[in-house]
């Protein structure tokens, strides 16, 4: 019998909840590698829920239906309004995957293709119909699985990082198991699988002290405190350097049965908001990352209604402003007043030594930005450099002519520009807080240097 494509009959079955009818993600989409460009975290959780819908309406359609607004919420459906939305399914349909399980040898195959074969929004009676097909190497896989982890959306939706996402879903697979362990895989293996990018010589996480502070230990952190697991993170060495990674994990001690609960769709409101003020969607998605909705859309109200003052000077560049506000620290959830930093550094040149590591860092994360921007906007940005940055020095020149911004002589200068553009006044300065964060990270990192000398 032939499936009608009236919409007030398109079957989602979202009558059933979630714990009738679990999200079962295939061990072969667990660790997918990207090949071609990064894959937003907002991205993947829109296309967990497609996947959901998609398991319920069963293995044998050839392409799934579900009205949008059960897919995500936050914008008008009922006008041309859908950009936002269709950025998202522009990225699953042309974004290249490897396919493989994080356990060698457990999947049935490797496999690689887009997210998603195909993608259409259709209007029909007044709604959004999103329509999408898989390609069909992995359709089969993904629909009706042998092997899956077990996972839940509604814990989907309280991980706001890649990261925590990706290791969270991986977890799950490992989480019944006898031995409690995920696969040992090298530490280099985990790094674009965690982080949804393409593996680069550029990456700001070639080294792994850096990839562990900035990627493991948040990741590690977040699953922790909002699902029902307790991972930890297993280091192997070889001498005094770490080789391989895995993690162990269990499940909290059980707690009394959540009511049933309908799967809620990806909010997109504050993205959306965002992208009306002029900020990019890739910036969007990172501020709203490291600084959560409620700080988010305070923030951008503040700044409509400086934008709305006829009497002030207009706003040249939302994203700078905003990017100023959120960093003032005065939005979201009331922070506990800090106490006064006890002094870590007694001598001039330790002093140095902090402030040093301290512009180390903020030079990688400005490097981290520079390389997380779409190539338009790199672009623009190193051209808009040539013509207000770039120092004097013939010697600087003559190298930018010949490597650009890659060269080591130039990229200090430009990192420096691009700072200055797009944080606040004093960046380069750093406090008396941070220094003694920066104090205790070293002595954290000694101290694990020096753990195998001890063992």
């Amino acid at each position: 019998m032939k499936k009608t494509t009236r919409a007030k009959e398109v079957d989602t079955g979202s009558t059933r909840s979630e714990r009738e009818f679990p999200l079962r993600k295939p061990v072969n989409t667990l660790a997918i590698v990207p090949k071609s460009e990064k894959i937003t975290v907002t991205a993947r959780k829109i296309y967990n829920v497609m996947l959901h819908y998609a398991q319920r309406q069963g293995v044998g359609q050839d392409r799934y239906q579900v009205r949008l607004a059960e897919i995500a919420t936050g914008i008008d459906f009922n006008s041309n309004n859908t950009e936002l939305i269709k950025q998202y399914f522009r990225q699953m349909a042309t974004t290249g995957v490897e396919w493989q399980s994080p356990t060698i040898g457990e999947g049935a195959r490797w496999s690689v293709s887009a997210l998603i074969a195909h993608a259409d929004l259709i209007q029909r009676s007044g709604e959004l119909i999103l329509e999408w097909s898989y390609a069909p190497n992995i359709k089969q896989e993904l629909l009706d699985p042998q092997r899956f982890a077990k996972m839940s959306l509604q814990v989907q939706a309280s991980l706001n990082t890649m990261a925590s996402l990706v290791l969270y879903e991986i977890c799950c697979r490992y989480a019944d198991n006898p031995g409690g362990l995920t696969a040992r895989q090298p530490w280099s293996w985990w790094r674009p699988v965690l982080t949804g990018a393409p593996d680069s010589p550029t990456s700001a996480y070639q080294e792994y002290k850096i990839f562990k502070r900035d990627v493991l230990k948040n990741a590690t952190k977040k699953v922790n405190e909002v699902s029902d697991l307790e991972i930890e993170l297993v280091e192997h060495r070889a001498g005094r350097s770490v080789q391989d990674l895995q993690f162990r994990v269990k499940r909290k001690a059980p707690m009394l049965q959540p009511a049933d609960k309908q799967i809620e769709p990806v909010d997109l409101k504050t993205i959306g908001e965002a992208i009306k003020a002029g900020i990019p969607q890739e910036r969007a998605e990172k501020h709203l990352l490291k600084y959560g909705a409620k700080a988010m859309d305070e923030a951008l109200r503040v700044m409509n209604e400086r934008r709305n003052r006829v009497n002030m000077e207009p706003v040249r560049s939302p994203e700078k402003y905003l990017a100023t506000l959120l960093q003032s620290g005065q939005f979201g959830e009331p922070k506990p007043p800090t106490a006064t930093p006890r002094k870590v550094f007694d001598t001039k040149a330790e002093r140095l030594k902090l402030i040093e590591r301290y512009m180390t860092m903020k030079r990688t994360e400005l490097h981290e930005m520079f390389q997380e921007m779409p190539e338009s906007d790199q672009r623009e940005w190193i051209a808009r450099f040539e013509a207000e940055g770039l120092p004097a020095s013939e010697v600087v020149r003559k190298a930018f002519r010949t490597k650009g911004v890659a060269s080591p002589i130039v990229r200090p200068a430009f990192l420096k520009f691009l700072g200055n553009c797009v944080w606040e006044e004093g960046w380069e300065k750093p406090t008396d807080s941070d220094l003694v964060d920066i104090a205790l990270l070293l002595k954290e990192e000694q101290a694990e240097a020096d753990a195998p000398r001890r063992r």
